[in-house]
């Protein structure tokens, strides 16, 4: 009941949207086309020119290139896979991290946990496009996807598949490949899948290393076996490949950390999370937020930015839930906001590059390609924020989408006229 007012409002936006920006139609693309949303995990903006990946060079080329799409804060993995499939920011889908803590459930929401990822209560606020397409007689399926393990309201996907991160990439792209060999009429249209070897590599050894720059061929020759297998099977020319990353990767280093500790007294606070950007909220008989945020903005470096949640910059769209922490602590770039417990021995492997900054921030910025036959041949933008991806889906699919926070930009920029 908590986000039913926010969808009510959110449909009203949805309609002005479209009597602004023209509706979204959803006439169908013919019925046999197929379309595969692949996400590269951590894939930076950049990588599709630093990098040897002549696949995605190749795709990029010949059909449609964002030269960078924008996250939504915070540039995390879950918020922002979520925010991909929904159009919905984190701070109205609910996923508002990779983990965090529900006031009203009394719980921490974390990525890793079983719990987390199948239970419908974390994740119902928002309608991913595998929903929508169910809804609407469009068989989808899921080779992993955050909060794709769940029913939503009711509805699953046709197939999924509970994470697991022993997969290879060419494995995971062989279980799409798998399913798209079922007769048709049980041939799921709509296919996610999820490589994650790059954004690996990028914390473990940061975001320019040799071991990066090796991680994105291996990705990019997966996308290779992708368009092979599909070629095979006489598929190639009527599907849809949108590519994407959640966020891009900066450096960082055990030098440029700030802890917790030295700011507050952490036996009066909930740490509910750290990393390029932190979040506390008071114990109950403690101090107020609002005196929280005074002390911590008193003792803090010029790397670390404090607000309350309400004072949250409008631009970063993270002040709408009471999953959002109460205090705010927003590190600068390549810094991050640690606790002191067990650092000695976390100092030693400490991560080389991590997410989660202001999405302007240069290298937070991620990949979108788009090609095959509903798009555009050899078209290259600037820049799309991530919300819009959502409205391109559903209309490559012919289907309507639920209400959203983006617009039909992407549409018009992507899809043949």
């Amino acid at each position: 009941m908590r986000f039913v007012s926010c969808f009510c409002l959110l449909a009203a936006l949805a309609w002005l949207s479209g009597c602004q920006n023209g509706a979204i139609s959803a006439a169908p693309r013919p019925k046999d086309e197929l379309l595969i949303l692949v996400s590269i995990d951590g894939f930076r903006w950049d990588y599709i020119d630093r990098y040897d990946v002549p696949t995605l060079r190749q795709l990029a080329r010949d059909g449609v290139h964002a030269r960078r799409m924008t996250p939504c804060f915070p540039s995390k993995t879950f918020p922002n896979h979520y925010t991909l499939v929904t159009g919905l920011r984190p701070e109205t889908h609910g996923i508002v991290s990779n983990w965090f803590w529900d006031p009203a459930f009394a719980e921490t929401f974390g990525m890793s946990k079983d719990a987390s990822n199948t239970e419908a209560r974390w994740w119902d606020a928002g309608e991913p496009v595998w929903i929508t397409a169910e809804k609407q007689g469009v068989r989808s399926a899921c080779f992993f996807w955050p909060g794709s393990e769940t029913d939503i309201r009711g509805v699953r996907p046709s197939f999924f598949r509970k994470f697991n991160g022993k997969l290879t990439s060419d494995q995971r792209a062989d279980g799409v490949l798998a399913l798209l060999d079922l007769p048709a009429e049980r041939r799921p249209r709509f296919c996610t899948l999820y490589i994650d070897i790059v954004d690996h590599a990028g914390h473990n050894f940061g975001p320019l290393s040799p071991q990066t720059a090796a991680a994105a061929h291996e990705a990019d020759a997966t996308i290779a076996h992708l368009l092979a297998g599909l070629a095979a099977r006489g598929l190639r020319e009527k599907t849809n490949l949108v590519l994407v990353s959640d966020h891009g990767m900066s450096e960082c280093s055990p030098d440029r950390v700030v802890f917790v500790e030295d700011l507050m007294d952490p036996a009066k606070v909930r740490i509910e999370s750290t990393g390029p950007n932190g979040g506390v909220r008071p114990l109950p008989g403690t101090v107020s937020a609002a005196e929280l945020a005074a002390s911590i903005r008193a003792k803090a470096p010029p790397q670390l930015h404090v607000y309350l949640r309400d004072e949250m910059p409008a631009n970063l769209h993270y002040r709408n839930n009471p999953r959002i922490p109460d205090v705010m602590l927003v590190m600068d770039d390549h810094w991050n906001i640690e606790s002191k417990i067990g650092w000695p021995s976390r100092r030693a492997t400490y991560v080389k590059g991590s997410h989660g900054w202001d999405p302007a921030t240069p290298n937070m910025g991620a990949l979108f390609v788009a090609n095959g036959p509903a798009f555009r041949r050899s078209r290259e933008f600037a820049e799309v924020e991530n919300i819009h991806v959502y409205n391109l889906l559903c209309r490559v699919l012919g289907i309507a989408p639920a209400p959203n926070e983006g617009d039909n930009r992407l549409v018009r920029e992507a899809m043949k006229r």
